[in-house]
This record gives C-alpha cells, structure tokens and sequence, in this order.
C-alpha cells in the first residue's frame, strides 16, 4: 500500500482551471459550512456523561461503526470523536483520515498503515496518522472490534510554528504571572511578555516534534497493562515518546480508593473512559456519578475534579487534546 491517495479519488481535480477550481471549492464550503453549523447548534446540548448500558464496548459492540462521543450526539467537544469500528469476518476496507488511535477490543487481524503490516489483537494500540492511506484487514471467522480516537473530520493538522530568536530584539519583561500583575501591563508589555512565554514554549515544542519523527505506530497489549498499572498516570501514546501525533494522546490515570485530583481549567478537550472502579467527578458546576464502563466528556476550559469513591483502585483510559493546540471551531462563509 501507498502512503497517499489513489489516483481514482480525487484525480479528475487536476484538469480544472484556476477559476474553475475556485468556484468548486466555494460551492463545496458552503454546502459543508451549513453542516457544520448544525453541529455547532447539537453542541450546545453540553451532554458530558454517556452510561455504559448505553455504550458498549467489546464483542457485543460488533464490527458496524457506533458513535459513543460526538457532536452530532450534543457533546460540546471540537477536536476528536470517539467511536467502535471493526471489520466483519473475512472483510477488509481502505480509507485515510486526520490522527486516529485504535484500542482493539474483540477479534484479530491485521492492520496496513501505508507500507507497514501489523498483526493486532485485543488490547493492542495501533496510531494511524493523518491523511496516509490505511485499512484493517480480519482475515478470521470472527469479527475484529477496535474502540477509536479519531481527529475531527473537517479539523487540520496543527503543526508548531513558534516565532523564536537567537538573540531577542528587544527586552522582554520578567514578570510574575498572575491575573493581578498582567493585568496592569500597557498592550506593549503584555505583547511581548506573550512573545517571551511563547519563544520558551516553542523551544520545547521544537524538541517535541523533532521526536515525533520517530513516527512509531504501535504498542503491544504487553507493553501497557492496563488493568496492572499501578496508582499515577501511564503514557501509552503522545509525541514526546515518538508518536506523530499532533490532535490527542492517550493515557492511563489509575487513583486509589480516596485519592481526588483536580484542576482548576482542564485545558482542551478530554474523555475519559472508566475500566474499573468508581468516580465521583465535578465538572464545571455539574457532579457526575461515574461507573465502570461509563465515557466522561470534560470540555476544553472546565474546572474538572475527580474522587476515587470505590472500593478499588478507579482506572480511566483518558484521550486528551495535546496541551498548546487550539479549539477548532467552525466559521464558514455562507451566502
């Protein structure tokens, strides 16, 4: 398999003029501009629990796309749905997105990933980058369930363009950074107290994306325990461990029974999927009863808390938009 595009899709595109392919394009973002509009009104449902009577996830969730976190289904979140997928018994299909990570939950099979073959099986990770051409093969007589992340279709790649200096132009102030303090700044010290804080973020997000070439795919159900880890958080995909990933990571947080956690702004868009143990979890002004096999949406900017409340240890698989990336929220031309 190739990395990009089959000449068949999207081919045809090459023949057309300047104006021509001007014209399509407007006519096209406005028809999805209207869509996308009324994803923007199911947003304002703000639903964050979903049951997990209402969302299986394993062998009974079956090879057929199911929509467990998205907008359509009133959920305020704009960077990454979540779903379970598959492919039926002796069945293969080939597509390309935006970033997505797979958690297999049923069946096995394969997984092609450009020029790349994997064998995957339960419990498995498998990251599939944006815009390569992929598919999931199940050569067996039952069908494969995979649990998926995947970027936002309509969203883009936000790849670090930090404005940075060897020597800065210009004194930048050392302040401390508080609300009060900032607050009192004229805009010229406020922009370049930005520029500051921003060449050292982009430094480090420079070194990020160096490391991101490399571009590993895969993590053996082995090589993440889920139901072993003991209490903290467990990395399993993110790019400062080599994973090209630029929309979400995905980690384990495990609490003991009685241990609480919490922020005061939960940064960009979070769900978190309960595989053991009991929550009680503080949301905005919102309190939420979490139990196993329960999804939890925390949107960008909340205050989030959490309480172990059960008798052991509460283990969440958590996809979390990567920290200095930007809500994506739509604002088409329409006529």
């Amino acid at each position: 398999m190739t990395t990009t595009l089959p000449v068949s899709i999207g081919g045809h595109l090459i023949e057309l003029s300047t104006e021509e392919l001007s014209r399509l394009y407007m006519e096209n973002q406005i028809a999805f501009g209207k869509v996308t509009l009324e994803l923007q009104r199911r947003r304002q449902q703000k639903r964050i629990h979903l049951l997990a009577k209402d969302a299986p996830v394993g062998p009974e969730a079956g090879p057929d796309q199911r929509m467990l976190i998205g907008p359509e289904l009133g959920f305020d979140v704009y960077n990454f749905h979540i779903f379970t997928s598959g492919r039926a018994a002796g069945s293969d299909r080939f597509h390309s997105h935006g970033d997505a990570i797979k958690f297999y939950v049923a069946g096995g099979g394969y997984e092609v990933v450009g020029d790349q073959r994997y064998e995957v099986k339960v419990g498995d990770f498998m990251h599939v980058p944006g815009n390569i051409w992929h598919g999931t093969e199940n050569p067996a007589n039952e069908p494969l369930v995979f649990l998926a992340v995947q970027q936002f279709v309509g969203t883009f790649r936000q790849v670090p363009t930090p404005f940075l200096h060897e020597r800065p132009p210009y004194e930048l102030p050392d302040v401390e950074l508080t609300e009060d303090v900032m607050a009192k700044l004229d805009p010229w010290a406020m922009y370049r107290l930005y520029l500051r804080q921003q060449v050292e973020f982009g430094k480090v997000a420079l070194e990020i994306h160096r490391r991101r070439e490399q571009k590993r795919l895969f993590v053996a159900a082995e090589d993440a325990p889920l139901m072993e880890w003991g209490p903290g958080r467990h990395i399993i995909m993110s790019p400062e461990i080599g994973f090209d990933l630029y929309s979400f990571q995905i980690l384990l947080d495990c609490l003991s029974p009685g241990e609480e956690q919490g922020v005061s702004l939960s940064g960009g868009d979070l769900v978190k999927y309960c595989l053991a143990g009991q929550a009680d979890e503080l949301v905005g002004d919102r309190r939420v009863q979490v139990n196993k096999g329960d999804f939890l949406h925390v949107p960008a900017n909340s205050r989030h808390e959490t309480k172990s409340t059960g008798s052991e240890n509460l283990r969440y698989l958590c996809w979390q938009q990567l920290p200095g990336t930007f809500l994506q929220m739509p604002s088409p031309l329409l006529p």
